[in-house]
């Protein structure tokens, strides 16, 4: 074997060995195996093909009687013999044909006559050339400008909501609260406690209601002294209200000490502050006084109103500027006035203890103001009629002091 290519002698010498091996049982099969392969070495092609015919019905019969293996690999031996005794044919060989003529077909032909040659016709006159065409103007168009678009102008911004309220603010040191605060002696003996103020129709504090302690509870009674009998220190870790003597005047006799006054013997024309009602221009109810915040200089700054009688479900306490109140008397009878209205109220900040004082005042147009000042006609009063400001003149009531609640 060359290259891998089985040849003719080895071929045969293979296939006969392999027959010899699988197929020793049948004689005839391998004679006729044999037969087969000496007639395809000397035939021709159509023998060959007979005797190949022969070759494979006698291999299927010998297939029938061995083992698959053993006849498998002698079909491949007779395919392999087989195949290599196959003729290869030879391709026909391409040949270019050419075509040369002969020296007869070769020889010249009468020559053709040439063709006559194009007569130019001679121009009758000359003809003038054409004047040259005139150069166009170009004509430049001015652009039209284009139109300015102007933005729309920003809607102003909207002033902002006029100011209804006004506040200030004040520390807790520089205010006390008057309603129970402790009352004491120069000596520092706690004699009492402060439990209501009077005031005048020019709203002006006239009396601290006082209430002086007993043994153990026992003996207590309220009594009236002047308000200028006393000093106020807020800031004070002691009683923040001194009971005082008036000082001695030289070359004036000394004035004598200030005695208590029974509440029930109180001026007519003053009115009880504590727990009073504070009510709007037009009736409706403000709120209750609580309170009082007195500064250093025994002067009254503010009101601690409870809301919870006036705005519904507003439980809450402001402090009301002590200028913005008026005393009126309507009906015979005493009523403290503010110029606040609901929107307002509501707006006011909450008065907290532990929380900056902040007090507040309603703030009126002055147009608004001056046209109801115009307009208003005087309220009617006692004998003695009302001031322009609203605030009532002294006068004497006919019913008691304390305002109607």
């Amino acid at each position: 074997m060359r290259g891998g290519f089985p040849h003719r002698g080895d071929a045969s010498s293979n296939g006969h060995h392999a027959l010899g091996r699988a197929s020793r049982t049948d004689i005839g099969a391998d004679s006729a195996f044999h037969a087969a392969a000496h007639a395809i070495a000397r035939s021709s092609m159509p023998r060959l093909l007979m005797h190949l015919g022969a070759l494979i019905a006698a291999t299927v019969r010998t297939l029938r009687e061995l083992r698959l293996t053993a006849s498998l690999a002698l079909f491949a031996a007779f395919a392999l013999s087989a195949c290599g005794l196959l003729p290869k044919q030879v391709p026909a060989p391409i040949v270019e044909h050419s075509y040369i003529p002969t020296p007869e077909e070769a020889a010249p032909t009468e020559p053709e006559e040439p063709l006559p040659a194009v007569q130019v016709p001679e121009p009758a006159s000359a003809v003038k050339p054409a004047p040259p065409p005139k150069p166009k103007r170009r004509v430049v168009r001015p652009k039209q400008p284009e139109p300015v678009v102007t933005p729309p102008p920003e809607p102003p911004e909207p002033p902002p909501p006029p100011q209804i309220i006004s506040t200030r603010i004040i520390q807790h040191e520089q205010l006390h609260g008057l309603l129970d605060s402790e009352v004491q002696r120069p000596d520092g003996k706690v004699v009492g406690r402060a439990v209501d103020m009077y005031i005048d129709a020019s709203v002006k504090p006239k009396l601290l209601m006082v209430n002086l302690a007993g043994f153990l509870g026992v003996g207590d009674r309220k009594v009236n002294f002047p308000w200028t009998a006393f000093r106020f220190t807020p800031n004070s870790k002691s009683a923040p209200i001194t009971f005082m003597q008036p000082p001695p005047v030289k070359g004036k006799p000394a004035d004598p000490v200030p005695k208590p006054q029974p509440v029930n013997e109180a001026p007519p024309n003053l009115v009880q502050l504590v727990d009073s009602t504070v009510t709007q221009r037009n009736g409706a109810h403000i709120g209750r006084v609580v309170d009082v915040l007195i500064d250093s200089q025994a002067q009254s700054q503010a009101l601690v109103l409870d809301l919870s009688s006036s705005l519904a479900e507003d439980k809450r306490h402001i402090a009301a500027n002590w200028s913005d109140l008026h005393v009126l008397s309507h009906n015979k009878q005493w009523q403290l006035q503010m110029d606040f209205n609901d929107a307002q109220l509501k707006a006011a900040p909450s008065y907290a203890p532990e929380q900056p004082i902040k007090i507040v005042s309603p703030v009126v147009p002055a147009a608004a103001s001056t046209a109801s000042a115009a307009s208003a006609p005087p309220a009617s009063s006692g004998p003695k009629g009302t001031t322009a400001s609203g605030a009532v003149s002294t006068q004497t009531p006919a019913s008691g002091a304390r305002l109607a609640r």
